[in-house]
């Protein structure tokens, strides 16, 4: 059984009263053995109070501060025991929860950053409706101490699986990936720096802005993680373009998982891009959920319970990336995330800090990081310890002070460093303004990088440019950063080529179904509807019937899905699920049970038409796929992780198709026999071929109704509707020139030639500044 919570209460004299209600609304939990309460107004006389107070709050799981102007000048304050008590709660150790009973200035004592009860921020002794408010705090305590007893609870052999996965899948992408092959990493490796560069160790200077206080810049030599600690694991990033936000993110997260990994009651760090939150503005707790399926392939319902639970420390990158018509509802879905429970949910958030200043609302977070310039002195020992020739680029960075002020950000210095390594001559245009250097810059780096390392193989430098422009352009409009190959929409061709991928896409459901699934289905029906009889003629009879009924069906079939049941306009690949024998076998037993009565229904239809025989062989062979089709169905367990953690391009899309074609496929033999088995058995009358020919032809035109919905529920939900549906659009983007159709291997190439940067499955342009330069290419 697990241990009661160790509930404090912590009032002025003056408010014991309150105290004694309080404790009324929490009562029944103490009854049950959920909670053991401490108030000194009820220690016994001569008891130590100052001892037994020091004790209890040494070793309380929540803390009641009952506020008002006598708290922090009684006897029940300590100083010296707050900042104890204050430095567990930081740790997660303890939840310390203030409760403002009386008004009073609360906002400027040492708790002011902790939320609250009421939420409201007004004291209950001066609500409106102070019963109503009391049972408000009741409710809101009530649900703390079930979240409190969830995540004390030791965790399950299966729970612990699926947190090691997340932490490694993280770890893979964001830092062995993405902060190990930096662009700043990459250039200091290609122009044969040392990893590491005396003076740029720490490349970072920063300047720390509290909440209602002026910036202040940090002493040398002070870590991100200290700054990190001290914020209460509460913070905001904000920088320049260009400036490192996203890689001093990346540190933070190496440091967070390290900790993760090394205590179980730690939340799980997951970085995230805010930019997807714009397509359909849901709820952050929603978006989390689902960004967390697509990027790291947690299962939703999984997702789901760590989110509901608070087991998740969301590393949010890109405020700044959200449609700036839709930023300010983005940054009030996150301050309703942080403010959905009353325990503390730690944040971190990155962006620009032009575009968060212009925000009508501010996030309620008490520190920021302001990421300041590179100084001279950092600058110079940089491009001192480049190997080859800079001297043209050092001359030009002396003489022209707008280009020197843009080398101050790290990204624009590697930039400089990669564009216009060895050359004599700076090729930029006269008479440019500060705004216009970063396109010019960037549009020589492409140039640089497009003939780096070999030459492009079968295709012009032209032609990869226009495909890579084209990439951009789409990922610019629909202001996406990250770019998973499954995330392909039709909305990436024009209206005109849109109306051809609908065509196309009737087009391949009717060949699908008519000269593949239909077929299939033809062949198990006719050979199990001959091999009834066991006669050589009839057995050719019922192939013959079966693949006319199948071809027929499945052209049919094809025809009304495409038009009826499929609008083609959001490809949606198959969630991950991982296989669990326990889990198949519950659905075994399910598909076993829930067969019986299927089997009584058809073995009563078989008896009334065919006999006892007739009966007993419908219902045998119902109950017969009924309960493999459970086990099928239930042992595809989305409640696991994947436990194969390599994230391949494309992956989703391949893994649609092959579940969906398997499933399909297995559906369509067990359907096919079944029918062919009591057709065979039922219509031994249709012994004439013409007279079979021309049944098949009718039965197979309405089968294919049934075909279509068969196919809408399995090949739908199995992913390979969206396999299809992908290689379509995939032939149309290549057709009409828009993408390569190997859109893989172009992309890879991109990576190696420094243009885009490859995390997991997906991939990053090595800048948002590069996107959108190539997005206004020929403009």
């Amino acid at each position: 059984m697990t241990a009661p919570i160790k509930l404090v209460y912590s009032s002025a004299p003056e408010d014991y009263p309150f105290a004694k209600q309080l404790a009324a609304h929490l009562h029944t939990h103490t009854q049950h053995g959920l909670l053991s309460a401490w108030d000194e107004q009820f220690l016994p006389a001569g008891t130590d109070v100052a001892q037994e107070r020091r004790r209890a709050w040494r070793e309380a799981d929540i803390l009641l501060l009952l506020l008002s102007a006598d708290y922090f000048s009684s006897a029940a304050y300590d100083e010296q025991e707050m900042q104890q008590a204050l430095k567990r709660h930081k740790a997660d150790q303890l939840l310390i929860v203030p409760i403002l009973v009386r008004p009073f200035a609360w906002q400027a004592s040492v708790v002011s950053h902790l939320q609250c009860l009421p939420r409201s921020g007004r004291a209950v002794t001066i609500s409106e409706n102070r019963d109503a408010a009391l049972d408000s705090v009741g409710q809101d305590l009530r649900q703390l101490i079930a979240a409190r007893r969830a995540s004390d609870a030791p965790l399950s052999a299966l729970q612990r699986t699926n947190r090691q996965r997340l932490l490694k899948i993280v770890r893979t992408i964001w830092v062995d990936g993405w902060l190990e092959q930096s662009l700043h990493h990459a250039t200091w490796i290609d122009l044969h720096l040392q990893k590491q560069p005396h003076g740029l160790e720490s490349p970072w200077r920063l300047m720390v802005q509290e909440l209602d206080r002026g910036p202040r810049p940090l002493p040398p030599g002070t870590s991100i993680i200290q700054v990190f600690d001290e914020a209460d694991e509460e913070l905001l990033i904000l920088g320049e373009p260009g400036s490192g936000k996203t890689t001093l993110l990346m540190y933070l997260a190496r440091t967070l998982l390290d900790r993760a990994e090394a205590d179980e009651c730690r939340r799980i760090p997951v970085v995230l891009n805010l930019s997807s939150w714009a397509r359909k503005r849901p709820p952050l707790d929603q978006w989390l959920i689902e960004e967390m399926n697509i990027r790291y392939q947690v299962p939703l319902n999984v997702g789901r319970t760590w989110v509901e639970t608070n087991q998740l420390f969301p590393l949010l990158d890109g405020l700044d990336e959200v449609a700036e018509a839709e930023r300010a509802a983005c940054t009030q879905a996150i301050i309703a995330y942080m403010q959905r429970e009353q325990e503390r949910i730690p944040l971190i958030i990155c962006c620009r800090i032009e575009e968060y200043q212009a925000l009508s609302v501010e996030l309620p977070l008490q520190y920021a990081v302001i990421l300041l310039p590179l100084s001279d002195e950092q600058i110079e020992v940089y491009l001192s310890s480049v190997s080859g020739k800079l001297d043209t680029l050092r001359q030009v960075l002396r003489e022209d002070r707008e280009l020197f002020e843009l080398a101050r950000r790290p990204l624009m210095l590697a930039i400089f460093t990669q564009a216009y390594h060895g050359e004599a001559v700076l090729d930029l245009p006269a008479a440019m303004t500060s705004d216009e250097y970063p396109r010019a810059l960037f549009r020589q780096y492409v140039k640089r990088m497009l003939k780096r390392r070999t030459k492009l193989q079968q295709i012009t430098e032209e032609q990869f440019l226009k495909w890579l422009t084209y990439f951009a352009t789409q990922l610019y409009r629909q202001q996406q950063t990250i770019f998973a190959v499954e995330e392909l929409q039709p909305a990436w061709l024009s209206e005109q080529y849109r109306s051809h991928y609908r065509w196309g896409m009737l087009l391949a459901y009717i060949l699908t179904f008519g000269l593949f699934f239909g077929p299939i289905f033809g062949l198990a029906f006719g050979a199990a509807y001959g091999i009834i009889y066991w006669v050589l003629n009839r057995l050719l009879f019922g192939v013959i019937f079966g693949l006319v009924l199948g071809i027929v069906g499945g052209l049919s079939g094809g025809l009304v899905f495409g038009l009826v049941f499929k609008q083609h306009e959001t490809i949606q690949p198959a969630e991950i699920a991982a296989w669990s024998w326990t889990s198949a076998r519950k659905g075994l037993l399910v598909g076993v049970l829930g067969g019986l009565v299927f089997a009584l229904v058809g073995g009563l239809v078989g008896w009334v038409v065919a006999g006892p025989i007739g009966g007993m062989v419908v219902g045998c062979v119902v109950e017969g796929i009924m309960g493999p089709l459970g086990g099928l169905v239930g042992g595809l367990s989305p409640k696991q992780m994947p436990e194969r953690l390599a994230l391949s391009p494309n992956e989703g899309i391949w893994r649609s198709g092959k579940r969906g074609m398997g499933a399909v496929l297995l559906l369509i033999l067990l359907v096919g026999m079944t029918a062919g088995l009591i057709v065979g058995r039922l219509g031994a009358s249709i012994s004439d071929l013409r007279y079979g020919l021309i049944f098949g032809l009718v039965f197979g035109s309405v089968g294919g109704l049934i075909f279509a919905l068969t196919f809408s529920l399995v090949g739908g939900r199995t992913g390979l509707a969206a396999f299809l549906e992908h290689f379509v659009l995939r032939f149309f983007l290549w057709r009409h020139g828009l993408l390569p159709w190997k859109l893989v291997a172009f992309l890879d190439e991109a990576t190696e030639r420094l243009l885009l940067r490859k995390v997991g499955g997906s991939y990053i342009f090595v800048h948002r500044l590069l996107r959108d330069v190539l997005a206004t290419y020929n403009t």
